[in-house]
Formats: C-alpha cells, sequence, structure tokens
C-alpha cells in the first residue's frame, strides 16, 4: 500500500511525537526511581524494627535464664 504526500506523516511531524515520547518515557523513570527510593526507606525501617525486637527478645531470654540460675542457687 502506498501513501501520498498527504498521509504520510512529516518529519517535523515525527520528530515532535517522538520528542514527546521521550519526555513521557523520562517522566515515567523518574516516577518509578521515586517509588523504589521510597520502597526502600520503608524496608530499611522495617529493618530497623525487626532487628530491635529480635535484640530485645534475645536481651529478655537471657535476662531470664540468669534469673533462673540465681534463684537455684
Amino acid at each position: 500500500m502506498t501513501r501520498t504526500a498527504e498521509t504520510m506523516p512529516r518529519q517535523s511531524e515525527l520528530r515532535r511525537e517522538i520528542a514527546d515520547e521521550r519526555r513521557k518515557l523520562t517522566d515515567a523513570v523518574a516516577s518509578l526511581r521515586e517509588e523504589l527510593g521510597h520502597t526502600a526507606e520503608r524496608g530499611k525501617r522495617i529493618g530497623t524494627t525487626v532487628g530491635a525486637v529480635a535484640g530485645a527478645a534475645v536481651a529478655l531470654r537471657t535476662a531470664l535464664k540468669i534469673r533462673r540460675r540465681v534463684k537455684r542457687d
């Protein structure tokens, strides 16, 4: 199927469309990077909380063991 000069997009139109698509892609990538940054921050906070809870559990377990030994003696 051949196109006439009227139906074929001009180079300037194509360039404009490509530039517009590039801008959209750039914005989408920036948005994704921002979302990933927020997700990483949440992951760090969760990791810190889990670590603190695990540390508290170990400290409590150790304190209870010491208490039992002191009571036996």
